[in-house]
């Protein structure tokens, strides 16, 4: 943290496949926009550049000096420079200067215990603060330290992705490079991360509640048979919409009933098999009794309708947030809305302009009833807002 002024964040990709060049080209831009020692730097890049971390990080603190934070990652595939970028190298530098609020990088490791192992690293922060989170998929337990957290009760606003960059994994957090675990910065004070959390779903039909299940199996809903329940469901929807909900089928389950935010609380899981003959329905989730449950439809079209309505929302809100970061799932591209660049325009639509950076994962780390959860084929953004609390 450093003098009082004015916030503010700019972000710079190039596609050189120089690592040297790369980090120089970035370096350069976000100096010439912001000016040199910003309390917080992010970095992603291309698998090419791994090898050259430590380029990437002594390019950037000879061109912007002292930083507080500054932690990055390798990924497949981009956002940065206004763009998607999804083939050849790349290399996107997103740099802040916050007065009035304390940033903090963590490293997380796991240590072997005598039962357990134990995540190292962890910032004893609360709901007051805000963290963004990059984990390597194959070597942290994203999901059982969220789930930790949860336990706990006591969690920051959390934001983040997993990264997608075979065959090793980058991750560097201040003086640290490394090829497995995770990294993040934990941020507090004038500015925090407002969560925009799309997860491309429309509910169908209405809410049941599970009253009998075996583990991640739903075998009744509202005390008749699961398959049963879905298959009604299907056979009255009107033909167009049965389409599309049978070529990608999901569920979603309700987290919190007394959460405010109403039906964001539902956590949208694909539905992974069904069995007539028991009337179950599986999902990749642990279902409890007495939990609500609805189906859901994902493809493009409400994927599209999900993200612009939930933007429109929050520009309402925040007119001028300083930046953002973005982590998109793999699959929100062409494949699902048939053009690349999709998110990031969409973005720009409603913030012209905005410094925004991050890159496609494996898994998109947001909050739900304001618990953190990792995420499928869902847009995770934090958005830079002044902390008014």
């Amino acid at each position: 943290m450093k003098l009082p002024g004015d916030t503010r964040v700019a972000e710079a990709f190039s596609a050189n496949p120089s690592t040297a060049q790369a980090v120089r080209e970035v370096a350069s831009r976000v100096a010439e926009s912001l000016g040199g020692n910003p309390d917080l730097a992010v970095v992603f890049f291309t698998p090419s550049h791994s090898e050259g971390a430590h380029l990437i990080r002594e390019g950037i603190h000879r061109q912007l000096g002292e930083i507080d934070a500054l932690i990055g990652c390798s990924s497949n595939r981009l956002i940065g420079g206004g763009a998607e970028h999804e083939i050849g190298p790349g290399l996107s530098l997103w740099a802040a200067r916050l007065p009035g609020t304390l940033v903090q990088a963590f490293d997380l490791k796991l240590t072997p215990g005598e039962e357990q192992r134990y995540v190292r690293g962890w910032p004893d922060v609360g709901p007051e603060a805000s963290v963004v989170l990059l984990a390597d998929p194959g070597s942290f337990p994203t999901d059982s330290f969220l789930t930790s957290l949860r336990e706990g009760g006591k969690y920051p606003t959390l934001i983040g992705g997993l990264i997608t960059a075979p065959p090793t994994p980058c991750l560097l957090a201040n003086e640290v490079i490394k090829n497995s675990g995770a990294v993040g910065f934990v941020m507090a004070g004038a500015m925090r991360m407002e969560p925009v959390i799309s997860q491309g779903c429309r509910p169908i039909g209405p809410t049941f509640r599970i009253t009998r299940c075996v583990d991640n199996v739903v075998l009744e809903l509202d005390g008749e048979s699961a398959y049963d329940r879905l298959e009604t469901l299907v056979e009255t929807l009107p033909e167009a919409e049965s389409i599309r909900f049978r070529k990608s089928p999901h569920v979603g389950l309700c987290m919190n009933e007394n959460a405010p935010d109403g039906g964001s609380n539902f956590l949208v899981r694909a539905i992974m098999g069904l069995e007539p003959g028991q009337g179950a329905v599986a999902v990749p989730e642990e279902v409890e009794m007495g939990q609500m449950l609805q189906f859901h439809a994902r493809d493009g079209v409400e994927a599209h309708q999900d993200f612009e309505s939930l933007l429109g929302m929050t520009s309402g809100y925040f007119t001028e947030p300083a930046g953002a970061l973005l982590f998109d799932c793999m699959g929100r591209g062409p494949s699902l809305f048939g053009r690349r660049d999709h998110d990031i325009e969409l973005v720009h639509q409603h913030w012209p302009n905005l410094p925004v950076s991050g890159f496609h994962a494996s898994g998109e780390i947001g909050p739900l009833g304001g618990a953190p959860f990792v995420h499928r084929f869902t847009a995770s953004m934090g958005l830079l807002v002044p902390d008014e609390s």
